[in-house]
């Protein structure tokens, strides 16, 4: 069976939920490196995931 094109990675417990998000080589090797993002990296461009109510 192949793999999703699309997928949402999580962990999560009774009170959290951490997703993961893939990013650029550009933009997530000199964030994982320096434990900041990078100016190339534009707040307005990220996606967020809004929890239902």
């Amino acid at each position: 069976m192949a793999e999703p094109k699309h997928q949402i990675r999580a962990r999560y417990t009774a009170s959290t939920v951490t997703v993961y998000q893939a990013y650029r080589p550009e933009i997530g090797l000199p964030a994982a490196r320096d434990g900041r993002f990078p100016a190339a990296w534009q707040r307005d461009r990220m996606t967020w995931i809004k929890p239902r109510s």
